[in-house]
């Protein structure tokens, strides 16, 4: 069998993908992984065969992401439309800002001569030279409608809550265009593309045959997409495992991470400062994965080993805490390593995943804005010397042992395939 990945052109979205494309690999069937051509380089280092779409002359570049993003005044109108209330304004904000810009970028026209759309093009290209049984993807319907011209089976898969699904969702009970006034904007997003192919936009070809969620069943949204778990196995690049690595520590090692995605558009100068602050003259060893930008005008304490990057794989199981941004991936690969977790409230993801840990006993929440850098030191002195919050990380852990593995997920989309691939 022939899997298509098509990923979103962020690391962020690649990595919860690797364990499954080894998966299929190891059952023996084939797989490509096609995206922007940003993203290749990391592709071919996790070591999946890479096929880039377009070139960086025909697609837009993803510092142009915040061009596709609607104006604030249509957001506004759309939330009323939705009838988005203030337990809704979470799941609207993720998706009216971040999921459907990401999604506009790559399924707009631009300025192309006979209405060309080289993000979906290429894709409907690249599927009919391969012809693959299944195609995976997230955040790029067009690989649905490659899917659909071709022939494949396809399935989305995804980072983190549902938000596109939970849009389409909100969007069918309140009545459709009559009762909105106007097109379902997931809809609307990929509808010109859709049109340039041949295809019919439907349920189907915007949330996937069947969709892959690796998010905790009590986090989920409420989505009309068939959906499957699949566990998050944590992965974030490899490289070779540093010296230091290989000893036990000999005092309690803090890893402090602000995530992969957020270095692109944000240096977290205050925040970073008051981490630091934070950790100062601690008993403790820390090993802060921030860049030179983050790290500008810095003073790094002696108790502070500053590094671009470490895989999480390599550096949680020596660690006795984690200090992070709330991302969907740093809770989860903490969660795989039994780490208690101190989770920043202003991070992006910080309000699904903090009252998840929290509920578990598996960590605390700080707040730079708000509280002082000792409180902040208090907290994780906490977390470090508590039993309780050891024990937390452990029920954490067991819950997501509860999740089938990409391995177990493999079958299910074998069956998928056959049922809905429609050539040979």
């Amino acid at each position: 069998m022939r899997i298509l990945f098509v990923v979103w052109p962020m690391a962020a979205h690649l990595y919860p993908i690797v364990p499954l494309a080894r998966a299929f690999q190891a059952a023996g069937h084939e797989t490509r992984v096609a995206s922007h051509p940003a993203l290749v380089e990391e592709i071919t280092d996790a070591g999946l065969s890479a096929v880039p779409v377009g070139t960086p002359d025909t697609m837009p570049p993803l510092s142009q992401v915040g061009d596709y993003v609607l104006p604030e005044e249509e957001r506004d109108r759309l939330a009323k439309a939705f009838n988005v209330t203030g337990a809704d304004e979470h799941a609207w904000f993720m998706f009216s800002y971040f999921a459907l810009a990401g999604t506009r970028i790559f399924h707009s026209p631009g300025d192309w001569d006979g209405g060309a759309i080289p993000g979906t093009d290429h894709l409907v290209d690249i599927a009919r030279a391969w012809e693959p049984d299944l195609v995976l993807w997230d955040m790029w319907p067009a690989a649905a409608i490659a899917a659909r011209v071709t022939g494949a089976a396809h399935a989305r898969f995804l980072w983190g809550p549902d938000y596109c699904g939970w849009a389409r969702q909100r969007y069918l009970r309140l009545g459709k265009a009559e009762w909105t006034g106007q097109p379902d904007p997931l809809a609307q997003a990929v509808t010109e593309a859709a049109r340039r192919h041949g295809v019919t936009v439907d349920d189907e070809l915007l949330l996937g045959q069947l969709t892959l969620d690796p998010t905790p069943a009590v986090l989920r949204l409420d989505t009309p997409a068939p959906t499957v778990s699949m566990r998050r196995v944590p992965y974030t690049g490899a490289d070779v495992m540093p010296e230091w690595l290989h000893e036990r520590p000999q005092r309690p090692r803090v890893a402090v991470s602000l995530g992969m995605s957020g270095r692109e558009y944000a240096s977290n100068g205050a925040l970073v400062t008051k981490l630091l602050q934070m950790v100062a003259d601690l008993d403790i060893e820390v090993v802060a994965t921030l860049n030179e930008v983050q790290l500008t005008g810095q003073r790094v304490p002696d108790n502070v080993r500053a590094l671009d990057y470490v895989p999480f794989n390599q550096l949680l199981p020596t660690c006795s805490a984690i200090v992070h941004h709330g991302g969907s991936g740093t809770v989860m690969a903490a969660a795989a390593h039994r780490v208690p977790q101190l989770i920043e409230a202003e991070g992006l993801e910080s309000a699904t995943y903090a009252p998840y840990v929290l509920r578990h006993g598996a960590g605390l929440t700080l707040d730079h804005k708000r509280q002082s850098a000792d409180v902040m030191r208090a907290r994780l002195l906490r977390v470090l010397h508590e039993p309780s919050f050891r024990a937390g990380a452990d029920a954490l852990h067991a819950e997501w042992l509860t999740m089938p593995s990409p391995r177990e997920v493999v079958p299910v989309l074998d069956a998928l395939t056959r049922r809905h691939r429609s050539r040979g």
